[in-house]
């Protein structure tokens, strides 16, 4: 599967380590998630240049999809979802 939006401000990460997905917002995970297996998926912030390169990373939160469909959006301490 290839990544979307290489400049994006946030990634998703599978269990495995690979990135699925750049995004400028967190809910665009939303419906990108709706696609793939259950299970938790890693949602970091990152600060990166113009080419996409990571400089710097943290963790964010995390987005879990659901066996019945549903998606939960569960934050960090100290993030915020919109």
């Amino acid at each position: 599967m290839p990544s979307a939006n290489k400049s994006g401000r946030y990634r998703l990460i599978d269990s495995t380590g690979r990135e699925l997905a750049r995004a400028d917002t967190i809910p665009y995970f939303r419906g990108f998630v709706v696609d793939l297996e259950p299970g938790r998926y890693t949602i970091q912030e990152i600060d990166a240049d113009p080419g996409g390169h990571a400089h710097n990373v943290r963790r964010w939160g995390a987005i879990l999809r659901m066996e019945d469909g549903s998606i939960v959006v569960n934050p960090d301490d100290g993030n915020e979802f919109e």
